[in-house]
């Protein structure tokens, strides 16, 4: 094994776990199936819509992948592709604060449009940030603690996730109207920030040793 990957397997660990419950903790500020549906049924009515949200993620997760597979296996380095896949997947939360914050200002109609566009673009984030994602923890992560990871980390992501998920319930039930969207997703995106911040402490091994892909 790279003595090099070893040497920084802790280290990789550790900030990538931190990557996860933080990503996971401001994730629940921004459900797809709570929150996310109810910031839209705030501005229409139509089921059609609402029921929409968790489909854009969902489809924008999955396309980009099937496209971006084979290109990304090919790269010598990942993470400066990385972080720019992991900010644009990030940097949506923002714009949804800010649509909040001026929806009362925007009218309904050009809220709800700005609303979807920011969803696909931050679906379409998840999608390309998955593959360079996965292989960067091929990459400095063993085969032979790599399940025990992606497992602790989806732990950490899924319990803080759903912490920050009552949280939100807890906020939204104090602050009325779409201020109280705006911070939650404020929140989403200040602890996606510090997620970012702990995936850009990941020391990839240099040069590339032709890591083990892993798809999701």
């Amino acid at each position: 094994m790279n003595a090099e990957i070893l040497q920084n397997l802790r280290h990789n660990i550790t900030v990538n776990l931190l990557d996860g419950a933080f990503f996971g903790f401001g994730l629940g500020f921004a459900s797809f199936v709570t929150i996310l549906p109810l910031f839209v049924s705030s501005m229409t009515d139509s089921l059609f819509l609402i029921g929409l949200i968790p489909a854009i993620h969902a489809a924008g997760w999955q396309f980009p992948q099937l496209f971006t597979a084979g290109w990304i296996a090919r790269q010598e380095r990942l993470k400066p592709l990385l972080m720019v896949t992991a900010s644009l997947e990030r940097l949506p939360y923002v714009g949804l604060a800010i649509v909040a914050v001026l929806l009362p200002h925007i009218g309904l109609n050009n809220g709800l449009i700005a609303t979807y566009a920011l969803l696909v673009i931050q679906g379409l984030g998840a999608g390309l940030v998955a593959n360079p994602w996965t292989s960067m923890m091929g990459k400095i992560i063993p085969g032979n603690r790599r399940g025990t990871f992606f497992g602790v980390q989806a732990g950490f992501s899924n319990v803080l996730g759903s912490l920050s998920a009552v949280a939100a319930g807890f906020i939204l039930s104090r602050i009325t109207g779409s201020i109280g969207f705006a911070l939650c997703f404020v929140l989403t995106s200040l602890f996606m920030a510090v997620s970012w911040g702990f995936l850009s402490r990941t020391r990839e091994p240099h040069p590339n040793r032709s890591p083990d892909v892993v798809f999701s």
